[in-house]
C-alpha cells in the first residue's frame, strides 16, 4: 500500500470517464497534467476534482506514495507541504521556503521514493505552485478552473460533462429504483452535467420528491431565472428545499458564502454559538444538533462531509451562488456572524504549538471573510494573531504578506498611530527582517517606536516589545554598545512594571547578556545569564527552549571567560538539548558551542562535531544566514587544527565574502571572519598578503567595537605574527605589548589568549625564562598533552582565533 496523505474519501459512485482517467495516465509520464473545465462550463462543475480523486485511488498501487495538496490559499499548499516534508524525513528549516524547496529536491530525486504522485487542488494561480513543481520520476496533477495555463507548466486536459449514458449510469446509482427512462429525462434537463445529476440526485433522495415533481420544480426555477444554467437551477432547487426542511441547517450554510473550499469544522462553527440569530443559535450550541445540521446540507448535496460528519467543505461553485442571492443586509449580518464567528475561535497565544491546528483552521478563511475590514478590535487582533502564527511556524511569507495587508488597510482606516495599526507594523517588521529585508525592517521598528512612544508611552508592553526588536536591529547592524544601552533601559522598565521573574522581562535581561557577550563583556554576560537561568528554572517546566536558551549563553559566556571544560560540561549536563530535535535553534547553538569547547580542549572528535552542527545550520537556515556563516567559521578552526589548511581557507574565504553580502563590509563579524582568514593564509607562508587582510580588519574593529575588544585583541596578536615573519620586529614587538597590556586588562591574566600573547611576547624577545613560564601556565589551562602545548614548545607563535557569538 502507498503512504498517503490528505487524500479525499473515494466516491463511491464515480462512474464512466475511463477514457479521460486513460488519456491522464498517458500524459502524466511526459510531465504535470492539469484538469480544466470544458470551454463551454468554465466555472467548472464537470467533476475535475472527483476526477483526480478516482485516479489517485485507482492507480494508487503504482505509486510508493500519493500527497494531496489544497492549493486554493498559499498558506494551506505550504502546511500541506510542510507534512510532506515530514513523511520524507526532511530536516524542517526554520524558514519555510527552504523547507518546500528540499520537499521539491527531494521528489525531483526518488529520494526516499521514486514513485510519487502529488496533486495540487484548485491551483488557480499557475504562478503559485509553480516553484513548487518536482519534476523526475514521479507524477504532478492539478486541479485549477484558470484556463492561463501553459505547456511549458502543465498539459491541459478539457474535462467535459459526461455523455449520457455515464449521466444515466450516475443517477440510477444513486436511485436504484429508478428506470432508465427517467434517468434519460432527468440527464436530459440537467445537460449531463455532473454537479447538476449530484444535487438532483441528492435533493429527490433528501426530499422525497418524485422524477415529475422534480422537473416540474426544475422548470418552474427556470423559467424565474434570467439565465438559467442546469447548475443554478439544480443548486437553487436543493437550497430550497434544505431551507424549507431546516432553516438553521440553510443559515448555517449561508456563511459557507464567507468562508474558503477548506474544511470547516463544527468546532469552528460552534464558535457562533453566541453571535447567531435566534434560530441558529439554538442549533448550533448544542453539538449534537450542530452536527445533524451539517449532515442535512450534506444529504442535500450542498456540501461534501469528511467520514466522521466532523467537517464540511462548500464547492466554490455553491458559495458563489450563495453570495449573489443575499441582499446587501443579509450580507452584512452574515459578514459580521463570520468574522465574530472567527474571532471567537481565536485560541490566543499563537506562539503556542498545541494552538496551531485550530489556527491553521483559521487562516484560510481570512481573505473570504475578510476580516481585515472588521470594524471590531477582536477582530483585528484575530489578523494580528494570525500573523503571529505564521511567523511561528516558520511561514514568514505569508506572514509578511498578512501584515503588510493589515498594515494597508489599518493606516488607511484607522490610522498611522492606532495602537494596532502600530501592533500589526511591529509583527511586519519581525517578518521582513526574516525574510532578509534587514534595512526594510530597520526602518519600519524605528518608525513604529516612535509613534509608540509618542502614543503609548514607554513603559507601555507594546512600546517595549518594539523597542526589544529594535535591540535585534542595532545587533544586526554591528552597533552593539547602542544595543546594550537601549535594552538596559528595557530591562530597568520591564523589571519595574512586572517583576524580574516576568518572562518577558527575562527575555529581554537575556537580550541584554547578548548584546554584553558581544562587546566583549563575558564577565557581565555570564552574571546575567546566571541569574535569568535561575528564574527561568523556577517557571518552565524542565527542557523548556526559553531555559536552555540560557544554558546555551551561559556556556558562550564561560567558552569566552577561556573555560572551555566548564562549558563543555554545562551543555553536556543540560542533556535536555536532545528532547528539542538535532535542528532546533538551541540544539544547534548548543552544538557549535560544544564543537568550539571540544576543538579548544583538544579533543580529536571536535572537527566531526562541527561538521555535523555546519551542514545542520546550512539546511535549517541556508548559506547565508548569520548562524550558519558562524558554525562555518567554527568549522575552518577545526580543519586548520586538523592541518587542512586548504579547506579551512576555502570556509573562511567563503565566510568573509558571504558576511560582507548580509552584514556589510564594516559589521565587526565581516571583520573579525577576516582576521581568522588572515591566520590561515599566514599559516600558508603568505605573510605579506596576511599583514594587509590584518591591517584592514584591525582599522575596522578598532573604529566598530574599540581597541578593547577581544576581536581586536585577536586580530592584532595576528598582525604582529605578520611583521614578525616579514621582519618588521620593532613594530611586531610595540604591538604585541600593547595587545598583552590590553588583554590583562579585559581578559584577565590567566585567560587563555592573555597566556598565548604573553608566551608570544618572550618568544620574539628570545625570553625563554618567561616563555617557559608563560607554557607552564598554559599547561594548567589545558593539561599536559594538548596540541597547543607542543607548538609552543617547539617555538611556533600561538594564534588566537575568534568565534563570533550568536547575534
Amino acid at each position: 500500500m502507498p503512504i498517503r496523505g490528505g487524500l479525499p474519501p473515494r466516491n463511491p459512485r464515480f462512474v464512466g470517464r475511463e477514457g479521460l482517467l486513460a488519456d491522464v495516465r498517458g500524459l502524466l509520464g511526459n510531465g504535470p497534467v492539469v484538469l480544466l473545465p470544458s470551454a463551454d462550463h468554465q466555472l467548472g462543475g464537470t467533476g475535475r476534482t472527483q476526477l483526480a480523486v478516482e485516479y489517485a485511488y485507482r492507480y494508487a498501487e503504482t505509486y510508493d506514495l500519493v500527497w494531496w495538496i489544497p492549493a486554493e490559499q498559499t498558506a494551506g499548499m505550504r502546511a500541506a507541504l510542510v507534512g510532506l516534508a515530514q513523511e520524507l524525513r526532511l530536516p524542517e528549516a526554520r524558514d519555510i521556503n527552504r523547507t518546500l524547496g528540499a520537499v521539491r529536491d527531494a521528489l525531483s530525486r526518488g529520494e526516499p521514493y521514486r514513485n510519487w504522485l502529488v496533486v495540487f487542488e484548485n491551483a488557480n494561480r499557475p504562478e503559485d505552485i509553480k516553484p513548487y513543481l518536482p519534476s523526475g520520476a514521479g507524477h504532478v496533477l492539478v486541479t485549477s478552473r484558470n484556463p492561463r495555463w501553459t505547456t511549458e507548466v502543465a498539459q491541459a486536459v478539457p474535462v467535459p460533462v459526461f455523455d449520457r449514458t455515464d449521466s444515466v449510469d450516475f443517477l440510477r446509482r444513486r436511485s436504484p429504483d429508478l428506470s432508465a427512462v427517467d434517468a434519460e429525462r432527468l440527464a436530459e434537463r440537467l445537460g449531463d452535467v455532473p454537479m447538476a445529476l449530484d444535487e438532483a440526485a441528492a435533493v429527490r433522495s433528501a426530499a422525497g420528491w418524485s422524477v415529475d415533481d422534480y422537473l416540474r420544480r426544475y422548470d418552474e426555477r427556470a423559467a424565474e431565472l434570467a439565465f438559467p444554467t442546469p447548475i443554478r437551477v439544480a443548486w437553487g432547487l436543493a437550497a430550497d428545499g434544505l431551507a424549507e426542511t431546516s432553516p438553521a441547517a440553510f443559515e448555517l450554510l449561508e456563511l459557507s458564502a464567507f468562508l474558503a473550499s477548506a474544511p470547516v469544522s463544527w468546532e469552528l462553527l460552534w464558535a457562533a454559538r453566541g453571535l447567531a440569530s435566534p434560530e441558529l443559535a439554538r442549533t448550533v450550541r448544542i453539538e449534537r444538533r450542530l452536527k445533524a445540521a451539517m449532515r442535512l446540507i450534506g444529504r442535500y448535496g450542498l456540501a461534501d462531509l469528511d467520514p466522521p460528519g466532523g467537517s464540511l467543505v462548500v464547492h466554490p461553485l455553491v458559495r458563489g451562488m450563495l453570495g449573489q442571492q443575499l441582499s446587501s443586509e443579509r450580507h452584512a449580518v452574515l459578514l459580521r456572524t463570520v468574522r465574530a464567528m472567527l474571532a471567537a475561535a481565536d485560541p490566543g497565544d499563537p506562539d503556542n504549538p498545541t494552538h496551531w491546528p485550530r489556527y491553521a483552521e483559521i487562516v484560510p478563511h481570512l481573505v473570504h471573510s475578510d476580516v481585515l475590514g472588521g470594524d471590531a478590535e477582536e477582530i483585528r487582533h484575530l489578523v494580528i494573531n494570525c500573523v503571529r502564527y505564521l511567523y511561528a511556524g516558520g511561514d514568514y511569507d505569508s506572514s509578511r504578506d498578512l501584515a503588510t495587508q493589515a498594515v494597508a488597510r489599518w493606516r488607511d482606516s484607522l490610522g498611522e498611530t492606532d495602537e494596532q495599526t502600530l501592533l500589526a507594523s511591529f509583527h511586519l517588521a519581525n517578518a521582513l527582517r526574516a525574510v532578509g529585508r534587514t534595512a526594510d525592517a530597520r526602518a519600519l521598528n524605528a518608525q513604529t517606536l516612535r509613534s509608540q512612544r509618542e502614543v503609548l508611552g514607554g513603559d507601555d508592553e507594546q512600546t517595549l516589545a518594539t523597542a526589544n526588536s529594535v535591540g535585534a536591529d542595532l545587533r544586526m547592524q554591528g552597533h552593539f554598545g547602542q544595543a546594550r544601552q537601549l535594552d538596559a533601559d528595557n530591562l530597568v522598565r520591564y523589571r519595574r512594571l512586572f517583576g524580574e521573574s516576568f518572562p518577558t522581562a527575562l527575555r529581554c535581561a537575556n537580550n541584554l547578556a547578548a548584546d554584553l557577550r558581544l562587546l566583549g563583556d563575558f564577565r557581565g554576560a555570564r552574571a546575567l545569564d546566571e541569574q535569568v537561568l535561575r528564574h527561568r528554572q523556577m517557571i518552565f517546566v524542565d527542557g523548556h527552549p526559553e531555559t536552555l536558551s540560557s544554558r546555551a549563553g551561559l556556556a558562550f559566556d564561560l567558552y569566552g571567560l577561556g573555560d572551555y571544560p566548564a562549558a563543555a560540561e554545562l551543555l553536556a549536563a543540560a542533556g535536555h538539548f536532545d528532547t528539542l530535535g538535532p535542528d532546533h535553534p538551541m540544539a544547534l547553538w548548543a552544538g557549535r558551542f560544544a564543537a568550539m569547547a571540544a576543538r579548544r580542549s583538544g579533543r580529536p572528535d571536535a572537527g566531526a562535531l562541527a561538521t555535523t552542527n555546519a551542514e545542520l545550520y546550512r539546511q535549517k537556515f541556508g548559506d547565508l544566514n548569520v548562524e550558519t556563516l558562524g558554525a562555518m567559521v567554527s568549522l575552518a578552526h577545526c580543519a586548520r587544527d586538523a592541518g587542512d589548511l586548504d579547506e579551512a581557507h576555502r570556509l573562511l574565504e567563503r565566510a568573509v565574502a558571504r558576511y560582507h553580502a548580509v552584514l556589510g563590509d564594516e559589521h565587526p563579524f565581516t571583520l573579525a571572519a577576516g582576521a581568522d582568514l588572515a591566520g590561515v593564509v599566514r599559516a600558508t607562508g603568505r605573510y605579506a598578503e596576511a599583514r594587509t587582510i590584518d591591517q584592514e580588519a584591525l582599522g575596522g574593529l578598532r573604529r566598530s567595537v574599540g581597541a578593547d575588544h577581544p576581536f581586536t585583541l585577536s586580530c592584532a596578536n595576528g598582525l604582529a605574527a605578520d611583521l614578525v615573519a616579514l621582519g618588521e620586529g620593532q613594530p611586531a614587538r610595540e604591538i604585541a605589548l600593547d595587545t598583552l597590556t590590553r588583554s590583562r586588562s579585559v581578559r584577565g591574566g590567566d585567560h587563555p589568549d592573555t597566556l598565548a600573547c604573553a608566551f608570544n611576547v618572550a618568544l620574539d624577545a628570545g625570553d625563554d625564562q618567561s616563555a617557559e613560564a608563560a607554557i607552564e601556565e598554559l599547561q594548567k589551562v589545558y593539561g599536559e598533552g594538548h596540541p597547543l602545548l607542543a607548538r609552543a614548545r617547539s617555538g611556533v607563535r600561538l594564534e588566537t582565533e575568534i568565534e563570533p557569538p550568536p547575534l
